[in-house]
């Protein structure tokens, strides 16, 4: 598609515009609707089943057990930080080897034509790719890990409230849907946070660098962001859970942000789409920066007026706000 024609943007592929936001959070309600994307490969049968199965796996085969959650010790600390890293490099790294190193893709519906920068200084090593690993792997993954023994030792101790399968199978299974809408309205408001300026200027721009996005972006970010990214987990403090919904909601974050600033809308296999990769709305965060600080689970944009439906009008309407915006701040 050649979205010159429609938008009047430089995109190399974009889906149909404008973007539409799912019909769960709408008025008038459309129950029908909301269940079919729900039941869907938008929702259920999308990565959240891959997420859900690893947290299963997780629990029973790669974190230590219960038993030694209760002390902090370094040798099962230290299996949690491995598993995590593996985690990491194996789901990044194939999507960047896939989709950027080998382009077993090609062009094939991949937003943005231009190429991960090299010879740049504004990354380290001069590279962005290197840069975007570098921070993922040595402060990401760092402070995933530290929120996640945190609360791991929080529910072997009995100090956040428990659920199980056994005991409400009702519950323990609609928090593997409750959790992405937490999620997404947790990140538009911390994200939103991150966009004032001294705070933009101290830890966010670093994750701004990447115009362009690549997988290893998704959790390229200071350690002031990480340290809040995480803190999604708070929510564990209030809801009876598991520790496996803790697991979920944590690859939620974490592969979905290598998976959601990957480049391309979904995987094309014998010419058919099979599996959604990322969508237009993050990138379009990433072009024009203060718009889409969500994610499409929830409609926060749309609510507080910061939606950007990938039209030339959007990009009108939101450079005027920021227009206003910058205005009132130097009043």
């Amino acid at each position: 598609m050649n979205d010159k024609t429609q938008s009047g943007s430089v995109w190399n592929w974009h889906p149909e515009l404008p973007l539409k936001l799912p019909p769960v959070f709408v008025w008038p309600p459309r129950p029908i609707a909301a269940i079919k994307y729900l039941l869907g490969r938008s929702f259920l049968f999308s990565q959240i089943t891959l997420y859900i199965a690893l947290s299963f796996v997780s629990w029973y085969y790669l974190y230590p057990d219960l038993s030694h959650w209760k002390e902090f010790s370094f040798g099962w600390i230290f299996q949690v930080y491995v598993v995590n890293q593996a985690i990491s490099i194996i789901f990044a790294s194939g999507l960047h080897l896939y989709f950027h190193s080998y382009k077993k893709q090609g062009t094939h519906h991949r937003y943005d034509h231009r190429e991960l920068a090299r010879d740049n200084q504004r990354f380290l090593f001069n590279n962005q790719v290197w840069d975007n690993i570098f921070w993922s792997l040595v402060s990401g993954t760092a402070f995933w890990t530290l929120w996640q023994v945190a609360f791991m030792w929080g529910y072997a101790n009995g100090y956040l409230p428990w659920n199980d399968f056994e005991t409400n199978p009702v519950w323990f299974v609609f928090l593997f849907v409750l959790l992405p809408f937490w999620s997404s309205t947790y990140f538009y408001f911390i994200h939103r946070g991150l966009h004032w300026r001294p705070l933009y200027k101290l830890a966010h721009s670093l994750h701004h660098k990447n115009v362009t996005p690549g997988p290893w972006s998704g959790l390229a970010m200071h350690p002031i962001e990480h340290f809040i990214y995480f803190g999604v987990v708070v929510i564990h403090l209030l809801l009876a859970s598991h520790p496996i919904h803790l697991f979920f909601l944590m690859l939620l974050n974490v592969l979905g942000a290598y998976s959601g600033h990957a480049g391309y809308e979904d995987l094309v296999i014998k010419g058919k789409s099979r599996i959604g990769i990322a969508n237009l709305f993050h990138t379009l965060h990433h072009k024009y920066f203060e718009c889409n600080y969500g994610t499409t689970y929830m409609p926060c944009d749309k609510w507080f007026g910061t939606f950007h439906d990938g039209t030339e009008e959007s990009t009108i309407r939101m450079r005027e706000r920021r227009a206003k915006l910058f205005k009132t701040a130097w009043d």
